[in-house]
């Protein structure tokens, strides 16, 4: 009987789609992170969330006249979940900025191969290979042994919550991210939509009382940079595998680490390279698939 060869070329295509937009969304995860920190040196954590949210929004607005736009009852109520995603996310993740440094803080969104491989089980069948899900744990074992103790500040309860939240929310997005297009939403539609939405959610919530006009060009910046790092992980979880994208995503803290290791002129530790190493292999066995 012939090979259906063209369906691992179709595979092919998804895996490297993945592999490439995943890779970008990593770099410009690390700049974002560093972007990040800095603010929360100028003003409160939390009252940041909802003025880059709308940010964002205001970066593709432009392109939503030129855009197609679809709606049904189940990308509404996926716009929906995704906005609930974002806002307790970015909740999770800006205290956690507030506590560490940039490559302490993704260390939380390095948990997150985990939620997207246990998620796209259920919600995407045939989405996801056996041995993804085991370079997803390999990934997750490599980064958190490069930064085990990035939060010594918080307590363990406080240490705990943030970090699961982080990570849950930032793996599951990605996940529903792929089904919103599954249904139809174009990439404008998806980022637009639900970043308006989370951040009329998080100016209620946090008002931007001690935000400053002359941080705007700062926020401007790192709204770029976000958008940047969202359009890459749609398109990469669109074309390819959600749980390659967020593997990937998932060694923004090494990248860091590397930033950090050549701006103090330091060498790495061990511990640090053996991460390395160990990350390697998980993304040696994606690419394996």
């Amino acid at each position: 009987m012939p090979r259906p060869w063209r369906a691992r070329p179709t595979r092919i295509r998804g895996v490297v789609s993945a592999l490439l937009f995943g890779s970008l969304a990593a770099l410009a995860n690390a700049g974002q992170a560093l972007l990040s920190k800095e603010l929360t040196l100028r003003a409160p954590a939390r009252q940041l969330i909802g003025v880059l949210y709308l940010g964002n929004a205001v970066v593709l607005l432009p392109l939503a006249p030129f855009s197609a736009w679809t709606w049904s009852p189940e990308i509404v109520a996926w716009h929906l979940v995704s906005v609930a995603l974002m806002v307790i996310t970015a909740v999770c993740i800006w205290d956690l900025f507030d506590h560490g440094a940039a490559s302490a803080t993704t260390t939380a969104t390095a948990m997150s191969p985990i939620p997207a491989a246990l998620a796209s089980v259920v919600l995407l069948p045939g989405a996801i290979q056996p041995v993804q899900v085991v370079a997803s744990v390999i990934v997750v074992v490599g980064v958190t042994l490069a930064l085990a103790d990035a939060f010594a500040g918080l307590d363990r309860w406080g240490r705990t919550w943030r970090i699961v939240g982080a990570a849950t929310g930032t793996g599951l997005l990605t996940v529903v991210t792929r089904l919103i297009a599954d249904a139809g939403a174009g990439i404008v539609e998806t980022y637009v939509v639900r970043t308006a939405l989370a951040a009329v959610v998080c100016l209620a919530l946090f008002p931007p009382r001690d935000v400053a006009r002359s941080d705007v060009p700062r926020l401007l910046i790192r709204s770029v940079v976000v958008t940047v790092y969202f359009l890459f992980v749609i398109l990469g979880a669109r074309t390819g595998s959600p749980v390659v994208v967020q593997t990937l995503v998932a060694t923004t803290p090494l990248v860091l680490l590397v930033y950090e290791s050549v701006r103090t002129r330091t060498r790495p530790t061990l511990q640090a390279t053996a991460a390395v190493a160990i990350v390697l292999v998980g993304v040696l066995l994606i690419v394996a698939v």
